[in-house]
């Protein structure tokens, strides 16, 4: 399946009740696959780049290896792709950690979109960015329960995603 261009559509949002990212990956051929993550509290741009790691790790745990994503941060689209300078350390630790998931792809590609563009992946945010802890149930979405990039180190810690329910593709 690693044949072809992925599209990579992610979105990351911050909201008082939580924060949320969500992944729509279309594959060349075969299904889309959707998820919704739960995380803890981040700011807006801290749940723009944890999107960007997961998305881009799970076209590559599924076999991308010609990746063409979008995002509607223009902030950290253009930070990713070295138009904006990083100025604090914990987004150049999220900056370092995809820049490594990012020399594993043949070719990868980051464009800005408008949020309205961005439709599928946005409306998954906003659900996972306002679900309460004590709301989920079975089928709902994945929690995240630690950042990416925690203080000291980049790694991804796969027992940090804790599953809720199935996830459809």
């Amino acid at each position: 399946m690693s044949s072809g261009i992925w599209t990579l559509f992610m979105d990351g949002a911050s909201k008082t009740k939580g924060s949320g990212i969500d992944i729509v990956l279309k594959p060349p051929r075969g299904n889309i696959v959707r998820q919704s993550i739960i995380t803890g509290k981040l700011t807006n741009n801290e749940a723009e780049y944890e999107v960007m790691i997961a998305g881009f790790e799970l076209a590559k745990s599924l076999g991308g290896e010609v990746i063409k994503a979008k995002c509607d941060s223009l902030l950290v689209v253009n930070q990713v792709n070295g138009t904006y300078e990083v100025k604090e350390d914990r987004m150049q630790r999220y900056l370092d950690k995809l820049q490594v998931t990012l020399h594993r792809f043949k070719e990868w590609t980051l464009q800005h979109v408008p949020r309205d563009q961005n439709n599928e992946a946005n409306d998954l945010s906003n659900l996972g960015s306002s679900v309460e802890d004590n709301e989920l149930d079975s089928g709902v979405a994945v929690q995240l329960i630690k950042s990416i990039v925690e203080e000291g180190h980049v790694d991804i810690n796969s027992t940090s995603l804790t599953w809720i329910g199935e996830i459809s593709t």
